[in-house]
């Protein structure tokens, strides 16, 4: 026979050996690592170039299945509305542009005998960048008045989707002045919320990889364990003694 006979030189690989090498284990390891780091980047990227909102939505939100405005020790109920949209109410995001209605209910008899001022303004990033040119980035106002019967309407239309900050101030006799900031966006909703779904994506696609690297470990344990061991070589003929002698009859 040749090779010496060894039926182990010829012998046909196992199913699966030469899918399940460590070689290949480790290449398939490291392009799962490559994917999930270059997932990881992508979101970063979008994340930080986007432009988003400097904070969440501040004081308004919905809170005991009302959304309210918290503004110093009392509390405005809220309700947007839509006029031209299926979906004509919001809290906080408004869903699409065009005319929108805003309307504040005080709650607490003191808010009726002050002064409230409104103010809507494009979102720059925070009270200092807005206060370098105010009336510049202001797109909606309305001046500092008393509302006996505590309902405020505030109307405004917006052209252009893009991020704001509603600006509710409140002034007193006696020195009180109370000022409540909520960010929304208007027309973007989704986008805000994108860096959330992108995140909880590459968390999926980082466990799903995860338990392919796990499984394709116990798979190539489980077919090492199973693997037959190599036959013994065939003893070869003595030739020192030469052949051997047959019984006598």
């Amino acid at each position: 026979m040749r090779d010496g006979g060894n039926p182990e030189a010829h012998r046909a690989p196992d199913a699966g050996e030469d899918r399940f090498t460590p070689r290949g284990a480790c290449r398939f390891a490291r392009g799962v690592r490559l994917a999930i780091f270059l997932a990881a980047a992508a979101v970063v990227a979008m994340v930080v170039g986007a432009p988003a909102p400097a904070e969440a939505h501040g004081r308004l939100g919905a809170a005991e299945g009302r959304c309210r405005l918290f503004i110093g020790p009392d509390i405005m109920n809220f309700t947007g509305y839509l006029p031209e949209a299926s979906k004509n109410e919001f809290c906080e995001d408004i869903p699409a542009t065009g005319p929108i209605i805003m309307v504040f209910d005080a709650e607490q008899e003191e808010l009726r005998d002050m002064k409230v001022e409104l103010r809507i303004v494009k979102d720059v990033g925070g009270e200092e960048k807005e206060n370098e040119d105010l009336q510049a980035v202001t797109v909606a106002y309305r001046e500092p008045k008393s509302y006996p019967t505590g309902t405020i309407n505030f109307e405004h239309t917006f052209n252009e989707p893009g991020y704001f900050v509603g600006i509710v101030t409140v002034t007193g006799d006696h020195g009180e002045r109370w000022v409540s900031r909520f960010p929304f966006s208007v027309g973007k909703s989704f986008m805000r919320d994108l860096p959330i779904y992108l995140t909880l994506g590459l968390g999926t696609v980082a466990a799903f990889a995860i338990y392919l690297v796990h499984r394709r470990r116990e798979t190539t344990a489980a077919a090492k364990a199973h693997k037959p061991p190599p036959p013994p070589p065939p003893t070869a003929p003595d030739e020192d003694h030469g052949p051997e002698a047959t019984p006598a009859e």
